[in-house]
């Protein structure tokens, strides 16, 4: 497995974390928004392990203010690293996946893809046009054996991101309660799915999005913060009742 990011610091942990298990793992430092790097990466991991099967697309960056207040540059910079990667990623990677007859492609997007937050507008718009290139991938490449597929994940949260979350009770209660399975997400959430779509398990799933957000999606923004029907999802069995 080859790993890659600007910064190579959380690269080297998972490596070292894939080699305590018995796996192997490349770290390659590279900016997910360059052509030229991407050429390496390539290269560099054909080099390694002689071919190239799965593309899982990760990288993202923003700046989250609303866009009359967002500069161009930052802009750019958002749209180059979270939508602009996975089109790089697959101009330079399906080429050797033709090599070998197939290959399978997870692209991380977002519930921002399918809803939205307030002052996301880049981000909101990247994570979107990941979805739509990820249907074009699918139609395009199909009937070469390269399955594309999208995951679009909620609120994940690792120990770092929960202990600030868990420092403020209203901010922790607001960030869970919209959540039906009553949490927020974890990090092995989004891998079990990304391990799902990569694998010949989902032989037959190609062009699909996976919500893996706990339910966020799937209601209307009233469901989320109207007290009676708060009531109602917690069981409140005599409301359900009383509504008919």
């Amino acid at each position: 497995m080859a790993l890659v990011d600007v910064k190579t610091g959380a690269a080297e942990e998972t490596a070292a974390a894939i080699r305590a298990a018995g796996g192997e793992a490349l770290v390659v430092q590279g900016d997910a928004a360059s052509a030229a790097d991407w050429r390496r990466v390539v290269e560099q991991t054909v080099r390694q392990y002689g071919r190239l099967d799965i593309l899982v697309n990760s990288a993202s960056w923003t700046r989250a203010v609303p866009a009359v207040d967002l500069e161009e540059a930052d802009w750019d910079r958002s749209i180059a690293v979270t939508l602009k990667s996975v089109y790089l990623g697959a101009k330079h990677c399906i080429p050797e996946m033709r090599k070998v007859a197939g290959g399978a492609i997870v692209n991380i997007s977002s519930a921002n893809g399918l809803i939205s937050n307030p002052s996301f507008a880049a981000y909101s718009a990247a994570k979107s046009g990941v979805l739509g290139l990820t249907r074009n991938l699918a139609i395009d490449y199909g009937l070469e054996g390269i399955r594309v597929n999208a995951i679009c994940p909620g609120l994940i949260v690792n120990e770092q991101t929960e202990a600030r979350l868990l420092a403020d009770e209203a901010e922790a209660r607001g960030s869970r309660d919209p959540y039906l399975v009553g949490r927020w997400g974890r990090p092995q959430d989004v891998a079990f799915a990304a391990l799902y779509l990569a694998s010949d398990e989902a032989a037959f799933v190609t062009g699909t999005v996976l919500a893996v957000d706990g339910g966020l999606t799937c209601q209307s923004p009233e469901a989320t913060i109207r007290p009676s029907f708060r009531r109602r999802w917690r069981g409140d069995i005599a409301t359900i009742h009383d509504a008919g």
